[in-house]
């Protein structure tokens, strides 16, 4: 069931992102749920199939899902209602933190406490408040009254990966923690695309298809590599 739900993710992401364009309509906006839910449901079923996997981590990693389909909807409909696109959007970037909060803990609860990842988690935090909060101009971005919020998201979406990749490593590479490294690199990656689409001073940026393609490919992979980590672990 795992590999259907990912299988169905995979198509309904296809047809997300072959039907979104800069304007989004509802219509848009209920296919990208439909891919969001997959990935839910993958983490679901690799949750009931692996029954080596501490429960409390596989709820949490669930959890962490949920509230990125949440942020997924609110940043649609931020374009869709565009009277509230500014409660949308800090819905969106606070439901993908308080996701992030959800994976780090599970990253806690199956692996343990590791002072190599605390250690990279703290200065990949700290790091990447400081470089949103004064990067704009080497950039060319602005970020407006979104800057505080996209601070603190981008600095424990950081703290995320620096966990991650200290249990990686400590793990000697194991197939799960690996797999969530991966992931949370993708996201990483995936939110840097944001970034100009969102802030970009270039307004050709802001609506580019091809970063609007890689943005979605780059998000929906990490997503489901995260919830395909659960069978793993």
């Amino acid at each position: 069931m795992p590999y259907v739900s990912l299988v169905l993710g995979v198509i309904f992401t296809v047809i997300f992102i072959s039907k979104r364009k800069p304007k989004v309509t509802l219509h848009v906006a209920f296919w990208k749920a439909l891919a969001s839910m997959c990935f839910i449901l993958t983490g679901l079923f690799s949750f009931v199939e692996n029954e080596s996997c501490p429960r409390i981590t596989g709820a949490l990693i669930c959890a962490g899902a949920v509230w990125g389909m949440l942020g997924d909807i609110a940043l649609d409909l931020k374009y869709v209602f565009k009277k509230h696109e500014e409660p949308y959007q800090k819905a969106g970037f606070s439901s993908f933190l308080v996701g992030h909060i959800f994976y780090s803990a599970a990253m806690f609860c199956a692996f343990g406490y590791n002072k190599l990842s605390v250690i990279i988690g703290l200065s990949l935090c700290v790091l990447a408040f400081f470089a949103v909060w004064f990067s704009e101009p080497i950039i060319k971005v602005k970020y407006g009254k979104y800057k505080a919020l996209s601070a603190v998201y981008t600095a424990v979406l950081a703290a995320t990966l620096g966990i991650s990749t200290g249990i990686t490593v400590s793990s000697d590479f194991a197939v799960a923690p690996l797999l969530l490294n991966i992931g949370f690199i993708l996201f990483i990656a995936s939110d840097a695309v944001l970034c100009g689409i969102y802030f970009s001073n270039d307004a050709k940026k802001r609506t580019s298809r091809p970063s609007i393609i890689v943005n979605h490919i780059l998000y929906y992979a990490a997503q489901f590599l995260i919830a395909v980590s659960i069978l793993f672990i």
